[in-house]
């Protein structure tokens, strides 16, 4: 019943933010779809409330997809992830070994206040995120040795070491806030008003229940194609993807499921967008407890459950199976071999190698101190795929002697336990959990630092506990000493090789992007590779 009332709500919230778009076009009408490259209003529903969507208060990637739309970075990617110039003329410099980066800001920027966006908030924007609670801004805030604004437009940053990364994982990522607006705010999340200088500005937003975005018609890139995006927060699947083949919603920041394919694919004026996934499934470990902490026990696991047929069973041929050195393995940089192997008869020899010889009358595995190999596996409580993964997993470690207790909780509640205020030097309190993280942190090269580095100003999202001396020794002098592209390659391979030998989580794979998008009421939607189609070059004219 509980199901049936929230689904009921849900649709009633799509087809009233529907009724202030533009009448529907009809669906059944494929020769309007060739004149629809502009729209006057269209509804996209968003998975969650993301609070303010400012850069503070975004609470998953689902909010940084739509925060993008509100606020711009430096730099971005383009539809091949490839680094391109944003915010800054084309003539920006890197020098001193990738040490220094001196860009000059485009003219006619401004905030959605109507305040120019200048020099002194790129700096500002740059140093204050070191004061505030998100481990991920300050991480790029702590590599700034100084940053200076030399005239109006003009900014040079001088990094306290080499970083050939920093185009992507530094100025592709931070989001110029106005310094006007939070200059005088001891805590960020505190500021209500959204204020950035993105192609949308937020209108209006509901808590709870929808956000209003409005284009930027004066946008320095070009007037946005779609006048106005409607965006009810639905949190079920279900209601979404009747949205969708019903045309009430143009789009959704959630993908599909493989099962859906087929009939999106019947349906008229509907078209499924797919492209490479860069978003791991994991299977968090927490090493910081026993008996997780023996690297034999974490190694045990990636032979007792079968990554492979997991994946196969959840994604079909719509996915990319992981690797034991967690890089996409169609990735320049990815080392070969790395495949995990299913061999519960492999798993057993390791556990009884390891002192995991004795059970209990359950059949359930002892430690060698005598305490039972029995634990909890946290899991979403509204993500059915998630779910399903913890109940293979479980079903398959039975079989090796070991017991799985699947806890389904809020989202929030899973958070606070394993990452509790995002902020991994406040440690962490569970056993398993299956996880993933946003597609950013995918495409980025600095993925496995900031995942395994033992030093957590650096491991920022290393909500694992893992350390191991070796891998944070390739950090501190090769990965963070490469001066060409081939160098901090070679460094990554060492990295995954360390994690293939000493496994810290398991990392099932990437599931490809799949998004049905309706295409008669607009026909500008552009998938890259790891991106969301509700990204800023789907609504950008060439």
């Amino acid at each position: 019943m509980k199901k049936i009332i929230s689904l009921a709500i849900a649709c009633i919230m799509v087809l009233s933010l529907a009724a202030c778009s533009a009448e529907k076009v009809n669906s059944a009408d494929p020769k309007s779809q060739a004149n629809n490259e502009t729209a006057e209003i269209l509804t996209i529903a968003i998975s969650k409330d993301e609070n303010s969507l400012s850069p503070f208060t975004y609470l998953s990637s689902t909010g940084l997809i739509v925060n993008r739309l509100v606020y711009d970075t430096l730099f971005t990617t383009d539809l091949d992830n490839e680094i391109i110039p944003w915010m800054v003329e084309d003539d920006y410099r890197v020098e001193n070994d990738f040490s220094t980066y001196t860009f000059t800001l485009l003219e006619g920027l401004k905030f959605h206040d109507g305040t120019g966006v200048t020099s002194e908030d790129v700096v500002f924007s740059f140093t204050y995120p070191g004061t505030q609670k998100s481990s991920s801004l300050r991480k790029i805030c702590n590599k700034i040795k100084d940053i200076k604004a030399v005239d109006e437009r003009t900014v040079t940053i001088n990094l306290k070491s080499s970083d050939i990364n920093f185009l992507r994982s530094g100025l592709s990522a931070m989001r110029i806030i106005s310094k006007n607006q939070y200059e005088n705010a001891a805590d960020a999340t505190l500021i209500s008003e959204t204020i950035g200088s993105g192609m949308y500005k937020l209108s209006e937003y509901k808590v709870g229940e929808y956000y209003k975005l409005e284009a930027v018609a004066d946008y320095f890139r070009g007037t946005p194609k779609v006048k106005a995006i409607n965006m009810p927060i639905m949190g079920d699947n279900t209601a979404i993807q009747q949205g969708l083949l019903s045309g009430q919603l143009a789009a959704a920041t959630s993908n599909i499921g493989v099962e859906m394919v087929e009939t999106f694919n019947k349906a008229q004026g509907i078209e499924v967008f797919s492209s490479a996934g860069f978003a791991p499934l994991i299977m968090n470990i927490n090493n910081s407890r026993a008996p997780m902490d023996a690297k034999e026990f974490r190694t045990a696991l990636t032979y007792a459950i079968d990554v492979n047929g997991i994946m196969k069973t959840l994604y079909g041929e719509y996915a990319t199976v992981g690797t034991k050195g967690l890089i996409r393995p169609d990735l320049p940089y990815s080392v070969t071999g790395l495949e995990y192997s299913y061999s519960p008869g492999k798993a057993n020899e390791i556990l009884d190698g390891a002192g995991f010889d004795k059970k209990n009358a359950n059949g359930i595995r002892l430690t060698p101190d005598g305490q039972a190999c029995s634990f909890e596996i946290l899991v979403y409580s509204g993500n059915t795929t998630r779910i399903r993964t913890a109940e293979m997993i479980a079903e398959q470690l039975k079989a090796v002697g070991i017991e799985m207790k699947i806890k389904v909780m809020e989202m929030d509640t899973v958070d606070a336990f394993v990452w509790p205020d995002f902020d991994v030097t406040k440690g962490r309190d569970y056993d398993f959990a299956m996880w993933g993280w946003g597609t950013s942190i995918g495409t980025n090269l600095d993925f496995l630092v900031s995942l395994f580095s033992g030093d957590l100003g650096i491991g920022t999202s290393n909500v694992c506990g893992y350390t191991n001396s070796e891998f944070d020794q390739i950090i501190a002098s090769e990965f963070s000493m490469a001066k060409t592209t081939e160098e901090l390659y070679s460094a990554l391979r060492k990295l995954q090789n360390v994690i293939a030998e000493d496994p810290g989580l398991i990392n099932f794979g990437y599931d490809d992007s799949l998004q049905a998008c309706n295409t008669t009421q607009y026909s500008g939607w552009k998938a890259g590779k790891g991106t969301n189609v509700i990204n800023i070059h789907s609504f950008l004219g060439k």
